[in-house]
């Protein structure tokens, strides 16, 4: 049912009429409002007009409220509660509104996950609903189905609400079983010989065995006895359980190589084309959004910085 605006008296006057009955006076009422006892006035008796009754009868001792005024002075007092209550539960810092990710699970597994309860004990109240999709491409943003998404992308990908978290450096690993079964020879020697473990139809702006061999200043191969899985999950957790030789981004395996679940074989090298970064679209809520994403890039800084990168 349409509201008639034209039965419904201004808010200002309406809270004046509030804090006068309140208060008893037009001079405190004013004091509180932070106006001229003139204008608060000035708003009483636009309202009584508005109204066609008398709400007040002035005495030299203050105001008295009519009996139309005090049953009017219980409805507009409780909408005006109800109004403010509302009013601030729409802060977004008061009550956030669900945050949808759309993810990969690369870094859904590697990095989110085991970082995911300090963000929960720091922002409680945001709700974070988180979606993996390996197949986003940065060009194709529907901004209906998530507020904040992760990306691995072209550095020329021009966008004001990109942030960078990791660039892409790659280096080679294997498990210390792996390794020790192979240590008769310089595994790095016969590399393309060796049992590897790669990507099957990776697209092709990805990094693969051909670039990282020409970052890394080696002669390329067709390898001989390569397993290829869907996901890079599958094939560092390949390389854990003693099957080859992975080609891992360094974010993905620095923990494993610490914990000592891995061997590195080589250090990173840095790839120019590409690199990992969150992007939050036009209608994201900003409040959550901008914690969430603060949130990583100030532990990604933090990380980096304690690793000396």
């Amino acid at each position: 049912m349409p509201i008639n605006n034209r039965t419904i008296p201004s808010l200002s006057s309406l809270i004046v009429f509030e804090a006068s009955a309140r208060l008893g006076t037009l001079t405190s009422a004013a004091d509180e409002l932070c106006v001229s006892p003139t204008a608060v006035s000035k708003q009483i008796k636009q309202l009584e007009a508005f109204l066609n009754t008398q709400l007040f009868i002035r005495k030299k001792t203050g105001l008295e409220l009519t009996k139309k005024g005090t049953n009017y002075l219980k409805v507009v007092s409780s909408t005006l509660e109800l109004l403010a209550e509302e009013s601030h539960k729409m802060d977004d810092t008061v009550t956030p509104l669900p945050l949808n990710l759309e993810i990969g699970a690369c870094f859904s597994h590697y990095w989110l996950i085991p970082h995911l309860d300090d963000f929960r004990e720091k922002y409680p109240d945001i709700l974070l609903n988180i979606s993996i999709n390996n197949e986003r491409n940065m060009s194709e943003v529907n901004s209906d189905r998530y507020d904040v998404a992760f990306y691995y992308t072209s550095n020329s990908t021009p966008s004001e609400d990109n942030f960078l978290l990791f660039e892409e450096r790659m280096l080679l690993v294997c498990s210390p079983s792996f390794l020790a079964k192979h240590s008769e020879i310089n595994i790095l020697d016969n590399l393309w010989k060796q049992p590897l473990l790669g990507l099957k139809d990776a697209p092709d702006f990805w990094e693969n065995w051909r670039t990282w061999a020409q970052y890394s200043g080696v002669e390329y191969q067709p390898p001989k006895n390569e397993i290829q899985m869907e996901d890079q999950i599958t094939v560092v957790h390949a390389a854990q359980n003693g099957l080859g030789i992975a080609l891992a981004w360094d974010w993905h395996v620095a923990d494993l190589i610490a914990e000592g679940h891995l061997v590195a074989l080589t250090q990173p090298v840095t790839c120019q084309r590409n690199g990992f970064f969150l992007t939050r679209t036009k209608n994201a809520n900003q409040y959550s959004s901008e914690c969430f994403i603060n949130w990583v890039v100030d532990r990604v800084k933090a990380e980096q910085t304690a690793k000396g990168d």
